[in-house]
């Protein structure tokens, strides 16, 4: 009876392997050597890391759904896998995640790796989960990318944010509301700015720096009374946008800058997925894992 069990709990991994990695080959259009590398590939994670084999496999769907070539997948699969079990998310979510990153950033799918510590760091360091992270920039991407700001300030900005009380897609909303005021401000708010010396563009007309622009603000706020500055801030920044705006200055560009620092560091993915492989705990995914792998190998 125990052999019968252990015969059908292997044909159902290999099984379900099988059609992730089938399903694959359609979304992606690998070639059959391409194919064997990423089964190759999953079959090593399985065995190398906190997951299975049939987990990597969904990943590698994930990815794979979101537009990436068979290349692009095998460079941005381990990130994914890292940045899982930072935020303690499924490999499919975790994918997804990063594929909506890298694709609204427009990042190299090797970049993967730099996407998941920045969301981790980001969670590590502030009150906001990578969940958070994900419906913030769900939110923000697409305004930010296209003003040509970094994903590392956006990130900053969502970590401050989390950290007084506003998060997820609230963050994302607020953060985007207040970048579009900046950078196409309405006639009055472009009066008020000018009135305090605000500048958001270059002579050349490039966008300055996200992080110059705040402590532009921060300074030019600075001396006003506080009915002064209220009337400034709603003026140019709106009733929605203006929390993010608020935070940010009361924050001012030091903490920026000291969380940007956080959220920049390497290898924050990394570590807390090795954290997750340490004690019983850790040891018993390893060996699910790597048992899985052998046995889908051998079936």
């Amino acid at each position: 009876c125990r052999a019968i069990l252990l015969d059908e709990v292997v044909q159902a991994a290999a099984g379900s392997f099988e059609q992730s990695m089938n399903q694959v080959q359609v979304v992606s259009g690998a070639t059959a050597e391409s194919m064997v590398a990423l089964q190759d590939e999953a079959l090593r994670l399985g065995r190398d890391t906190s997951f299975s084999a049939g987990e990597a496999a969904e990943g590698m769907l994930e990815l794979a759904k979101a537009g990436m070539s068979t290349e692009e997948v095998m460079a941005s699969i381990s990130g994914t896998l890292d940045l899982a079990a930072a935020g303690g998310l499924s490999v499919a979510q975790a994918a997804e995640i990063s594929a909506n990153a890298l694709n609204t950033f427009n990042l190299d799918a090797s970049e993967a790796g730099r996407v998941a510590d920045l969301l981790s760091a980001a969670a590590n360091s502030s009150s906001v989960e990578v969940t958070d992270m994900a419906q913030a920039m769900t939110m923000a991407g697409a305004v930010f990318a296209s003003n040509k700001v970094p994903i590392e300030d956006l990130s900053t900005a969502i970590a401050i944010l989390g950290n007084n009380g506003i998060r997820g897609s609230e963050a994302g909303t607020s953060l985007k509301t207040m970048l579009m005021r900046l950078t196409a401000p309405t006639k009055e708010a472009a009066g008020a700015m000018r009135d305090l010396g605000i500048e958001v563009y270059n002579s050349d007309g490039s966008m300055r720096s996200f992080d110059d622009i705040l402590a532009q603000l921060e300074s030019s706020t600075a001396g006003l009374t506080d009915a002064q500055r209220n009337q400034a801030l709603t003026t140019i920044f709106g009733a929605d946008a203006i929390r993010a705006a608020n935070i940010l200055i009361k924050e001012g560009s030091d903490e920026f800058d000291r969380m940007k620092e956080s959220v920049t560091a390497a290898g924050a993915a990394q570590e807390m997925a090795d954290a997750r492989m340490k004690g019983f705990a850790g040891a018993i995914d390893y060996l699910k894992g790597t048992i899985e792998s052998t046995l889908i190998e051998a079936f």
